[in-house]
């Protein structure tokens, strides 16, 4: 009877050791989420639209004698089918155990963003994986009855429509969409009148180098990084 139930005895004690371990294992690991460049080789999800770079400094109040950290940033968004913008960045999900570091997980996450007045505000949205589908809003053509945000726009016959010529004599087409009546905004314009979709609402300030000085112009300040200072970019999840 004792040589019967001693194997039993001894499955039984590694079972045990072998999910307190587990239990002290998940109990060590630190897991982060921390955004970064694009690295080269990654793939940026059709749709997805660079809207500004941003150059960060960020000094540690702890050490200020310590050489700053820099990371450069690219804010990418789209529209979506309720004529909202989302915003995404790319980053890393790993855990840190014994400090060895795994990768989980690593792609374009949802961030809270913000550019106005030279106030930059930048923030991790959710704990959402990085996005794999994009659902681009396309928005209706819709008459503009307010003051137009440039005066070199002109209505064309299409509904909503306007065009203005860039540095170049090129026909550029602006639609103003709205999305079941509300967030109307004007956006980049098909030849067939609809906004192209998911694109972000226009930027008066590229709309008019784009006007004045030309496409190579607009891109260079789209591409130009904004300087910003003490942004948070690594979150423990």
């Amino acid at each position: 009877m004792l040589k019967k139930s001693f194997p039993i005895y001894i499955i039984f004690i590694v079972l045990i050791l072998l999910f307190t371990g587990c239990d002290q294992e998940a109990t060590g690991t630190t897991t982060y989420i921390t955004l970064m460049s694009v690295p080269t080789e990654a793939t940026i999800p059709d749709g997805l639209r660079l809207d500004s770079i941003l150059n960060i400094t960020n000094t540690d109040p702890e050490t200020p004698d310590a050489v700053p950290l820099t990371t450069q940033l690219g804010i990418f968004g789209y529209t979506n089918k309720d004529g909202e913008v989302e915003y995404y960045v790319y980053g890393k999900k790993q855990s840190v155990l014994n400090e060895q570091i795994h990768l989980i997980e690593e792609g374009f996450y949802a961030v809270d963003f913000s550019r106005k007045d030279q106030v930059i505000n930048l923030s991790l949205k959710d704990l959402n994986p990085p996005i794999t589908k994009i659902d681009l809003g396309k928005g209706i053509p819709t008459n503009f009855t307010g003051t137009l945000p440039l005066s070199f726009y002109t209505p064309t016959e299409q509904l909503g429509v306007y065009n203005f010529s860039d540095a170049s004599g090129n026909t550029m087409l602006r639609v103003y969409s709205t999305f079941l009546g509300n967030n109307g905004n004007f956006f980049p314009a098909s030849e067939d009148g609809t906004m192209i979709p998911g694109s972000l609402p226009v930027d008066v300030i590229l709309e008019e180098k784009l006007q004045t000085e030309g496409s190579s112009e607009a891109s260079r300040i789209l591409t130009t990084p904004i300087n910003c200072a003490n942004i948070k970019i690594s979150y423990e999840v």
